[in-house]
């Protein structure tokens, strides 16, 4: 059994005002910056052995400063929205076609919820080995597909899932499609 942590990044200010973020690379907000030694310390306490992170600064500069073995793993990165990053919703045009199933749809210059959801869950799948209590510090897209995943539920209900900044979940993975799910989006700090 591989104890399993998936925790969210910490807000940014394109997130606060409603904006797909995707791969903008920003980082997190000054209130977020000032709640991360808290949030160090709790996930510290869990007797984690090694950390899988994106590329993507919000996500990676955290991760490396768990002072723990580190993976940095691009296809954990949330999913791309092209030109349509940093626009809130209410803002884009067309908008809601894609809304209308953002499983298949493709942002302008992005990849679709289900392109995403694929490449997380096999960098994952790749780097998962061993017993290690692990945590994968990444975005709501990606973490949204991989417990999904474990849980044995569609992409789309994937989307149904909160996840709110540093919110932690626990899985005990015993399969590479099997998974207990102790609890989920905890808020930390």
């Amino acid at each position: 059994m591989t104890p399993l942590y998936l925790l969210r990044h910490g807000p940014t200010l394109a997130s606060q005002c409603g904006a797909p973020l995707g791969r903008m690379d920003l980082p997190v907000t000054t209130e977020a910056q000032a709640q991360w030694p808290q949030v160090k310390a709790e996930l510290l306490a869990l007797g984690l052995q090694r950390v899988f992170t994106s590329d993507l600064t919000r996500a990676k500069e955290h991760a490396l400063d768990l002072g723990l073995p580190t993976l940095v793993l691009p296809d954990l990165a949330e999913q791309a929205f092209g030109q349509w990053e940093g626009i809130p919703w209410n803002d884009i045009p067309g908008a809601d076609a894609y809304l209308a199933n953002p499983i298949i749809g493709v942002p302008p210059g992005g990849e679709s919820f289900a392109r995403c959801a694929s490449r997380a869950l096999m960098a994952l799948q790749g780097a998962l080995t061993g017993e290690q209590a692990t945590l994968v510090l990444a975005h709501g897209g990606s973490l949204r597909a991989i417990l999904a995943h474990f849980m044995g539920l569609s992409l789309e209900r994937a989307l149904d899932l909160a996840w709110q900044p540093f919110g932690l979940t626990r899985l005990e993975v015993f399969a590479p499609n099997r998974a207990v799910l102790r609890y989920h989006n905890r808020p930390l700090a």
